[in-house]
């Protein structure tokens, strides 16, 4: 399947007719969205709105016709991107890291539930991940070949190519 017609599957399963409704502060937006996917009535396919409160639960007072949603996600993106410990490396090239936190807190599910609704949703696309890692969730990662050039870290490169040197 290419990447266009799985793209056309997730924004054809959106359920307009039934709404889930994020009540987000704006200081701890990451807190507010897991616990919202985490309820039982909640479901990525539907409608998304969102109502953005200050730190006493009182509304901003905005009607979501969009522009509160496409925030949210953006606010989230960020969220993902820098916060929550899944992603390490450069801010345009950043790659999955092990995180036993965000293991125990759902954070690799919640993200990648996050990066799915935004794209279904119409929101802005998660640029910041490296080519290698766009390249593995397209085509699988068994299709894709790496080598110590994909390391970004200088670190872990030099060890990594002193471990080949020895094994050769």
């Amino acid at each position: 399947m290419s990447l266009e017609s799985i793209m056309a599957q997730i924004v054809s399963r959106v359920n307009n007719d039934s709404t889930v409704r994020f009540n987000i502060i704006r200081r701890n937006v990451w807190d507010g969205a897991s616990r919202a996917m985490g309820r039982s009535n909640f479901s990525p396919e539907k409608k998304i709105d969102v109502k953005f409160t200050d730190d006493y639960g009182i509304s901003e007072g905005a009607v979501d016709n969009g522009g509160p949603t496409r925030e949210f996600f953006r606010l989230c993106l960020d969220e993902v991107k820098d916060k929550i410990g899944i992603f390490e490396g450069p801010p345009n090239a950043k790659v999955l890291t092990c995180n036993s936190k965000a293991m125990k807190d759902n954070g690799y599910f919640c993200a990648g539930q996050i990066m799915a609704m935004l794209i279904a949703h119409g929101g802005q696309s998660p640029c910041f991940l490296s080519e290698l890692l766009y390249e593995c969730l397209q085509k699988g990662p068994d299709n894709i070949k790496v080598n110590t050039d994909h390391i970004t870290d200088e670190e872990t490169r030099s060890q990594v190519q002193s471990l080949q040197f020895f094994n050769s």
